[in-house]
């Protein structure tokens, strides 16, 4: 089965062409299957590479049908923010090598919370799992200083690529840690909800067995801690009474 490109310059020019009206004459119009944003401005359109079209297409339909078409939970887990895909540049702090965003084979979701060293960030487990099943590589697999937001359609460490790329001829790609033209600087904290889940998703994808975690929003991961916290409560006062309870309490505090 046909792959990806490899992570180097030299096959990402053979596979997608040179950065500019090469790679501008490739480019086609991907439609989102939800309503994305782009700071709060509708989106209808994605411009991509051809040969990757396709695959993201794949990824964005997969993820709407998981989430029950569902717009609102989309706008919740931060789906919809668009954060930019076909963009001219080389990456950061490089001279000469060409950004994935610069083959129009890259794409970043909800920057503000996703940045470059962001860790795992806050990006649901299948929204990962949907790019992945298309071959693509998630920025918040890098080593080092991550990019969560980030996917690209480039070799993914041994993914397939997807069969919409059969009659591709096979090449060796590049990862571009970085993308659009975000400012990262103005980038607002995560609330303390997305930062428990931030926490707890990063334990996902490290084979925690906390994948279903991936699928709820902030505060329902908050409530879920919440709720057991309470009951852990009730079933300590329960066990051991209330009288030494108190007592307990009152010497820590003391």
């Amino acid at each position: 089965m046909t792959k990806w490109p490899k992570d180097n310059q030299a096959d990402l020019l053979a596979f997608y062409g040179t950065p500019g009206p090469d790679v501008e004459r490739q480019l086609v119009d991907v439609i989102p299957p939800f309503q994305m944003y782009y700071d709060g401005k509708p989106v209808a359109r994605i411009r991509f590479h051809r040969k990757a079209a396709g695959a993201l297409t794949a990824a964005l339909n997969e993820i709407w049908e998981h989430y029950g078409r569902d717009q609102k939970k989309i706008d919740a887990l931060g789906i919809s923010k668009y954060a930019g895909a076909y963009n001219p540049r080389k990456v950061r702090g490089s001279a000469t090598k060409w950004s994935n965003h610069a083959y129009a084979a890259a794409i970043d979701l909800n920057a503000a919370e996703n940045g470059f060293g962001a860790g795992h960030g806050t990006m649901p487990q299948p929204v990962i799992d949907a790019f992945k099943r298309q071959g693509a590589r998630w920025g918040g697999d890098y080593r080092g200083r991550t990019d969560p937001m980030h996917f690209e359609f480039c070799d993914a460490s041994g993914y397939p690529g997807p069969v919409a790329l059969m009659d591709v001829p096979q090449v060796d790609g590049d990862s571009d840690q970085g993308g659009g033209n975000t400012d990262f600087s103005a980038q607002s904290k995560p609330s303390f909800g997305k930062r428990v889940r931030n926490w707890l998703v990063g334990l996902t994808s490290s084979g925690g067995g906390l994948g279903f975690l991936g699928y709820l929003t902030s505060w329902e991961v908050v409530a879920i801690l919440c709720g057991f916290s309470l009951l852990m409560t009730v079933l300590i006062v329960w066990f051991f009474g209330p009288d030494r309870v108190r007592a307990w309490v009152a010497r820590q505090v003391n």
